[in-house]
C-alpha cells in the first residue's frame, strides 16, 4: 500500500520573519524530507531519521569503524549505534574484524543495503526533478552559486560547536 503524501504543516506566519532566504531553504527541506519519508519503501530501520545518512556514508566510505561513521554523520555515537544494530538485523550491513587492527571492527554494506542506496538515490534525484522544474539552465546556477555560501556561513559555528562537545 503506498503511503499517502501529506506535506507537513507550515510554519506559523511571523512578519518579521516573512519569506526570508534561510526560511524558504528550511520549508524546502521539511517538504523534501516529508515526501522522502512518505515514499519510503522500508517500515523498518531506514524509515528511522539518520539512517539514510549513514547509508549513504557507507557507500562512500564501506568498511570505517563506528567512530568514524560518527565523524563522518556528525550523529551522537547511541544514535550510530542503534540505527547500526538495527541495520545488521535487517541484513542492511555486516560488521567484520579489521585484518589490519583485530581489535577494531568496520563496517560493511551487504548488497541488500547497496541496493537500498540505488533506490534512495534513484528517489532524490525524482524529488530534485519536480522540485527544479520550471527552473531556467542560469537560475539553476545561479542557486547552485548561492546555496553552498549560505551552507558555508553556516558551517563554523556548527565545527566549532561540536568541537567543544567533544572536548
Amino acid at each position: 500500500m503506498k503511503k499517502r503524501l501529506c506535506p507537513p504543516p507550515p510554519p506559523p506566519q511571523r512578519k518579521e520573519l516573512n519569506d526570508t532566504p534561510v526560511k524558504l531553504c528550511n520549508e524546502i527541506s521539511r517538504l523534501f524530507r516529508t515526501h522522502m519519508r512518505e515514499t519510503e519503501t522500508s517500515d523498518g530501520v531506514m524509515s528511522q531519521q539518520g539512517a539514510h545518512l549513514v547509508l549513504s556514508t557507507l557507500a562512500v566510505n564501506d568498511g570505517i569503524n563506528q567512530l568514524e561513521l560518527v565523524k563522518h554523520t556528525h550523529l551522537r555515537p547511541p544514535t550510530v549505534s542503534v540505527i547500526l544494530k538495527r541495520m545488521e538485523s535487517e541484513g542492511i550491513v555486516e560488521r567484520k574484524t579489521n585484518p589490519d587492527d583485530k581489535r577494531s571492527v568496520t563496517v560493511h554494506l551487504t548488497e541488500f543495503g547497496k541496493t537500498l542506496d540505488k533506490e534512495h538515490i534513484k528517489r532524490i534525484k525524482e524529488v530534485d526533478a519536480v522540485a527544479l522544474s520550471g527552473l531556467t539552465d542560469e537560475e539553476l546556477s545561479t542557486l547552485m552559486t548561492l546555496l553552498p555560501k549560505i551552507r558555508d556561513n553556516l558551517l563554523p559555528s556548527y565545527d566549532k560547536e561540536r568541537k567543544e562537545d567533544t572536548e
